[in-house]
């Protein structure tokens, strides 16, 4: 079918007249643009400014009368063309993609429960039963090949059968299966488990040596406090009936701090020379 039916007659005859008048309006707009300006001539610039403005205004209002009278009639042809020619084409071509549509959905509808089912038959032979056939990502096309989907299918599950493998050997396996399961990403199932149960233990041993530390400034305290004498009390004393001299007794060495006002250190000193202990 020709579509040379269709014939513009007017918008020709409309370029070649304007295409008359453009050296007139060039020699116009060089006139004016050729004037120095200076604080003498200004004037006769703004003045030649304003007449190029007011003809070019002319010109506008020119245009979009013609472009009315170039336009009222075009969308009268435009209206008539769309009822005779566009809407037919157009609903045809909606009708013909809507059962083109429908059998290519049946076709990779049929392409993918065939993938499907071998994926779901290779994931129970494999023992795996934590993933879906979704999972995969198998994208199902018109152009793929079942080989190549069944291909795609195959390799997944193998990776998680590889990435079991792994984590199987893994200290904490139990807790990075939980991770894996969630992302599928052995990697950082393991990563992240192990990084959690190191931080566990550092926190375990921090606790433990501070344990100890404070067992140990306990134990130094109470060692302290047992080395210092009771504090003396006043009282009269008692005559003290002579005695035979005892035989000489081995003598040892006590080095203790001691830490109390000036008046109780006097008193401990006072304890000390009375009681006869040498100390320096």
């Amino acid at each position: 079918m020709s579509t040379e039916i269709i014939v513009v007659k007017q918008l020709p005859i409309i370029v070649e007249q304007l295409a008359q008048v453009k050296e007139a309006v060039i020699a116009r707009v060089e006139t004016a643009t050729s004037l120095v300006c200076t604080d003498e001539t200004v004037k006769e610039v703004k003045k030649a400014r304003a007449e190029l403005n007011s003809e070019f205004k002319a010109w506008e209002e020119k245009r979009k009368e013609v472009k009315t009278a170039v336009m009222t009639p075009y969308e009268k042809f435009e209206a008539v063309y769309k009822d005779c020619v566009s809407d037919t084409y157009k609903k045809a071509d909606a009708d013909l993609k809507a059962k083109i549509d429908g059998v290519e959905k049946e076709l990779k509808q049929k392409k993918a429960d065939e993938v499907k089912e071998y994926f779901n038959e290779y994931l129970e032979s494999a023992g795996i039963d934590f993933v879906t056939f979704e999972q995969a990502n198998i994208n199902v096309t018109l152009s793929a090949t079942m080989k190549s989907l069944k291909e795609q299918a195959k390799s997944f599950i193998d990776k998680i059968s590889d990435d079991l493998a792994l984590i199987d050997t893994q200290e904490h396996k139990a807790e990075i299966l939980v991770e894996y399961k969630k992302t599928l990403n052995a990697s950082a199932a393991v990563t992240g488990v192990n990084a959690r149960f190191k931080a566990i233990e550092d926190e375990k041993k921090r606790i433990e040596e501070a344990e100890i530390r404070k067992a140990a400034e306990e134990q130094h305290i109470a060692e302290i406090r047992a080395a210092v004498p009771e504090p003396i009390m006043e009282a009269v004393p008692e005559p003290i009936p002579e005695v035979e001299a005892p035989a000489e007794e081995q003598l040892y060495t006590l080095k203790f701090t001691v830490t109390a006002t000036k008046d109780k250190l006097r008193e401990l000193k006072a304890f000390l020379d009375n009681g006869g202990y040498t100390y320096g």
